[in-house]
This record gives structure tokens, C-alpha cells and sequence, in this order.
């Protein structure tokens, strides 16, 4: 019996603890242990989407949320982890909670640790909405999308853009969703059409490597598989949607242009008063990643540096679709 034919309840509970409350683990529904579960009728509060229930075939929602203070927190999905009061499932099949039609929200892609988090305090600064690293959209491109074959692959995907839907519904108009390095592997999940807009971020190589070394501590090969994932998508994204190219060094060395031509793209004033705003503090404050130094990080990052300069490597950057990037 497919799916869309099952006639199965939502269901909610209350959340009794908290788990993974300081880690920046992908969501999931082992985060909250909860009282038994109710049948309960579609919310008539606001319920935000928290992430798939791959064993179950359902979508998680959390309620009792502040909107304001998830879109300004520097990460969504460690925000509703922390304040959620109550659980709500709700099968795949079911669609949008909202109703809502609206307009798929702009995707930020970054390979990370290129200021795509300090962005989005500029953007809640200047009252765009937007929100950091929903981790349904995650999931998604990491999970599922290397499972092609995987039966209700077509359901997951339907469900993702329900709860796309109703985070558009919560937030606003397009809001910019800015997402986790993984959704790079898999951009052509997120662009339904050519006029769909998206934001690459990105950073020299030789630099994010160092952050990502000093925070992550990734291998060489490791990271320059994703540093190499991040230029596959923007040569992805430059054929299939409209995309507006950002460098984090323009962020440095000009902000007020920056965002200006960010302005422009999104259609929305963007003041350097919000720029300066976000700027007062770290942008990560209150995360598990803030002053994170690895052991041993520099011999990692001179690792990378030798594999990025190797002659297979500058091959593979110049059979690229895109334009140089730096001078």
C-alpha cells in the first residue's frame, strides 16, 4: 500500500528532556524524550518544522517557540532543540500544516566557516526574514539523497517542501534559509525552477581551511572534498537558478557594497546600520563551536593546503564551470 493512501493520525506529546542540548549534531527525533503520545487535530498555534522521522515516515514539528528568537539564534535547529515544549508527528502524506502557498525561500549554500552565520544576524538586523540551518533541509541532502533508490524517496521529498511551506508560513514571505554545508551535495534538491533564487558564500581556500582545521578539525582529504562540493554546487546553481555569488572577503574589505549588491538581489534594504549591528558581537555566541581550537589543527591545515596545490587538484578547479573567483 503506498503511503498516500494510509489514513494515519497526527500526533502529539509533551517534552519531558532535552538531549544533544551542546552539540551540533544534525537533528533528530532521538533529541527529546517525551510524555506518551495523543491524536491531535491539526495545530491551530504555530508549529515549526524540526526534522524527519525516516523510520516512522513522518514529520516532526515543535511548538511553544519564540519566532523572533529562532530566526535570530545563530543556528535553528540547536534553538528549537533547546526551547521546545511540545512534539508534534504528522505523517508525510499529510502535507503543510499552514495551508500556505508562497514562495520557496531563497537558499543560502556556503562550505561553511565563511560568515554565512554573521550574514544571518545581518539579515535578522535589517528585519529580512531568514533563518540559520533548518535541519529537515539537512536530512535531506544527506540521508536520503545518497539513497537514490530509497522506495518513499519521492514522499520524503514532498514532505520536505510541506514543511518548507510552513516555515515560508512562520517566517515570511521567502524568507533566506541559510543551510548546512552538506545540502551543497545535493543542490538540485532545493531548486525547482529556473527562476528559483539562490546565494553561494564562499571563502579562499587557503583561509577556510585554516578555520575549518582549527574548529573541525577535518583531514585534508576531507576538506578539500568539501571545499571541492561547495564549487560543484555554485556551477550547479549557475546554470539551473538565478544566483548571486558572495565572497567573504568583500564582507571584510567593503561591507557596505556588499550589501548593497545583496540588497539588490533580494529586493529589500539592507542598511550598513544592520551590517554594524550584527558586527557588535561573535556571531556564534551561545553555540558549542565558539573559540572551538582542535589539537594538532595546523598540521592539518598545512596537509590540505599540500593537497589543493597538487596538479590533480588544480585540474579538477579548472575544468569547473565558473568564473575565477579571486584574482
Amino acid at each position: 500500500m503506498r503511503i498516500d493512501k494510509l489514513n494515519r493520525p497526527i500526533l502529539e506529546s509533551a517534552v519531558l528532556l532535552r538531549r544533544n542540548a551542546d552539540r551540533i549534531s544534525i537533528a533528530s527525533t532521538s533529541d527529546f524524550m517525551c510524555t506518551s503520545v495523543a491524536v491531535a487535530a491539526a495545530p491551530q498555534s504555530i508549529a515549526l518544522p524540526y526534522c524527519l522521522d525516516f523510520a516512522r515516515v513522518r514529520s516532526i514539528y515543535v511548538k511553544g517557540i519564540d519566532r523572533q528568537a529562532a530566526q535570530a539564534a545563530p543556528f535553528y535547529y540547536l534553538y528549537l532543540r533547546r526551547h521546545a515544549q511540545r512534539v508534534l508527528s504528522v505523517p508525510v502524506e499529510y502535507g503543510p500544516l499552514s495551508g500556505c502557498e508562497g514562495e520557496d525561500p531563497v537558499f543560502l549554500f556556503s562550505p561553511g566557516r565563511c560568515g554565512s552565520t554573521l550574514l544571518s544576524r545581518v539579515l535578522f538586523e535589517a528585519g529580512i526574514a531568514s533563518v540559520s540551518e533548518p535541519d529537515f533541509y539537512t536530512q535531506m541532502a544527506s540521508w536520503f539523497w545518497s539513497r537514490r533508490s530509497f522506495p518513499l524517496g519521492p514522499d520524503f521529498e514532498k514532505a520536505m517542501w510541506a514543511m518548507s511551506r510552513d516555515l515560508t508560513a512562520a517566517l515570511g514571505s521567502a524568507p533566506v534559509v541559510k543551510l548546512r554545508a552538506e545540502c551543497g551535495s545535493a543542490p538540485e534538491l532545493f531548486v525547482r525552477n529556473p527562476e528559483a533564487r539562490t546565494i553561494m558564500l564562499i571563502r579562499r581556500f587557503e583561509d577556510w581551511a585554516q578555520s575549518t582545521a582549527k574548529v573541525f578539525g577535518a583531514s585534508p582529504g576531507k576538506a578539500v572534498r568539501k571545499y571541492m562540493t561547495a564549487l560543484h554546487c555554485y556551477a550547479w546553481l549557475r546554470r539551473h537558478s538565478r544566483c548571486h555569488l558572495m565572497l567573504y572577503e568583500d564582507w571584510l574589505s567593503d561591507p557596505g557594497g556588499a550589501a548593497l549588491a545583496l540588497s539588490a538581489f533580494l529586493g529589500c534594504p539592507l542598511r550598513a546600520a544592520a551590517v554594524a549591528r550584527a558586527r557588535l558581537g561573535h556571531s556564534q555566541e551561545g553555540t558549542p563551536l565558539i573559540d572551538r581550537v582542535r589539537q594538532g589543527w595546523e598540521a592539518k591545515w598545512q596537509g590540505a593546503l599540500r593537497l589543493w596545490r597538487s596538479p590533480r587538484l588544480v585540474t579538477a578547479r579548472q575544468r569547473l564551470d565558473i568564473q575565477p573567483l579571486w584574482d
